[in-house]
Formats: C-alpha cells, sequence, structure tokens
C-alpha cells in the first residue's frame, strides 16, 4: 500500500504500518496540491523527468521544489542522492504494490513566476516570487487522466483510492477553503471509475458524520487522534476482509504486550 498527498495520508499511513502492512507513506513528504502530487508520481515512473528547474538554493541549503523541506541539504550531493533514492524506491514500490490512496488536500497552488511552474513547498522563500491561484476542476481532471493512465500502465494491477483531506486549510479562508474543497470533490467525482479508481469519503465522514469541534484538533483544523482512529475504523470495514481484520486483532494484542515490556523495562 502506497499512500501520497496531505498529512492525513502520514495519519493513516502509520494505521497501516503499525498493523504490518507493508506500506509507504508520502515519500516525498507532505504534498497538498494535486498537481504536485500527480507530477511526482509521474517522475517515478520516469526519474529522467526530474530536471534542474526543480532545485534552488535558499537559505544557506539545497531545496527541491518537489519535495517537502525535510529533503533540504546543505551538501549538494546529499541533497542530489536523497531526491535520487526518494523517487527510485518509490518507482520500485509503485510497480509492485496493489493499493495507492491519493489524499488532496487543496485546490489552491503555487507558481513559482520566473520559472513558470508549480511547486508543491514554497520553502519559505519570499511570497513575491509566487503566484497563488486555485485549479480548476477540468485542469485535476485533464491532469489526472494522463497520471493514471500512466500508473496502470507501469502496474496494472493497481488500485488507485482518491480521498479529500478532511483538513481545514482555514489559511486561505473560510469560503476559499469550502470552494478548494468543492473543486477537489467535483474533479474526484469524474476520475473515479469503481474498476480501477475508487473514493473513499474521509472528508464526510469528519464533516456530515461527526459534525462537531470535540474531534478537531486545538487548531481547529485538522482532525482529532480520535476521529482519525474513527476513520481508520471505517476505512478497514470497508477495504479489509474478514480474515485480515482477525489478524489486526491479533497484532494489536501482540503490540500492546510489547509496548508494556518495553515500559516495564523503562
Amino acid at each position: 500500500i502506497m499512500l501520497i498527498g496531505s498529512c492525513f495520508s502520514d495519519n493513516i499511513g502509520n494505521f497501516f504500518q503499525n498493523y504490518g502492512f507493508n506500506c509507504c507513506s508520502n515519500p516525498f513528504g507532505t504534498l497538498f496540491n494535486p498537481i504536485s502530487i500527480a507530477t511526482d508520481l509521474e517522475i517515478s515512473i520516469n526519474p529522467s523527468l526530474f530536471s534542474e528547474k526543480y532545485i534552488d538554493f535558499f537559505s544557506e541549503k539545497w531545496i527541491s521544489y518537489a519535495h517537502h523541506g525535510r529533503f533540504s541539504h546543505a551538501d549538494r550531493q546529499i541533497f542530489e542522492q536523497q531526491i535520487h533514492n526518494s523517487f527510485a524506491e518509490t518507482h520500485q514500490f509503485l510497480s509492485q504494490c496493489n493499493y495507492l490512496f491519493i489524499t488532496l488536500g487543496t485546490a489552491y497552488c503555487y507558481r513559482l513566476i520566473d520559472r513558470d511552474f508549480i511547486v508543491a513547498n514554497c520553502h519559505k522563500i519570499p511570497a513575491g516570487k509566487f503566484n497563488k491561484f486555485c485549479l480548476t476542476v477540468e485542469q485535476i481532471v485533464n491532469t489526472y487522466q494522463s497520471t493514471l493512465q500512466q500508473l496502470l500502465t507501469l502496474n496494472p494491477k493497481l488500485k488507485v483510492i482518491f480521498t479529500v483531506s478532511p483538513v481545514r486549510h482555514l489559511g486561505d479562508g473560510f469560503h476559499e477553503n469550502q470552494i478548494s474543497k468543492s473543486t477537489l470533490h467535483l474533479a474526484v467525482n469524474q476520475l473515479v471509475d469503481n474498476q480501477n479508481t475508487f473514493y473513499f469519503p474521509s472528508y464526510e465522514i469528519i464533516q456530515d458524520d461527526l459534525r462537531d469541534y470535540r474531534f478537531y484538533a486545538a487548531d481547529l483544523c485538522h482532525p482529532s487522534e480520535s476521529a482519525v482512529q474513527y476513520i481508520w475504523e471505517i476505512l478497514t470495514d470497508t477495504f479489509c476482509e474478514s480474515k485480515t481484520q482477525e489478524r489486526m486483532k491479533l497484532i494489536e494484542k501482540e503490540n500492546k504486550a510489547k509496548n508494556h515490556r518495553i515500559n516495564n523495562l523503562q
């Protein structure tokens, strides 16, 4: 199982890993906008697409506009090796995995003006270097029609599950956040065929099922731990067979026993 996208992918990925699934979560760090997610998937399929335009030197370290800031490094050689490894390992995993969860966070993007492409991360570079705009439904659909075709060519058995992150991007504004999430929903609705591509309603579970601010963290933007646990339970009920769920219960007992022993040693 591979998960890619917003920080919600990390939350669910942690659950998969704790229960012993062969899981790769956010190999490029957290990604929020649909175009950057698609770009990194396409580069993973064909690593030669990664070029110097994605690399910059800022604040005494090398950065990648296709990666999260955790890939930044003062040493160019170490930096390039990290970038190479991220794409090589993702290519290997994508070619063999069964499921790919794509969690879209926001339809808002930042275009680097002087290089004219959408970045995955602004790396705290002055805002004047970027042009912020909201993607259209058509832009997202057109991009992913191509990306999905490439993914299924690489791995015909792959099943892709889209989800819209329940994390509220209130920094864009309350109204703007709703426009953004609506754009993502409309785009995904056109991409799902229920054969190779599916939809899981993590956003709706928070907004329409739980419907209470006590299911948000202190920032009132991110889901609380109990909310993520609730979504996880629905996800496993949806995708996991009964024998898998029974095995997960055994692993949960093993994990609790192991943690108990570790705590006693401490």
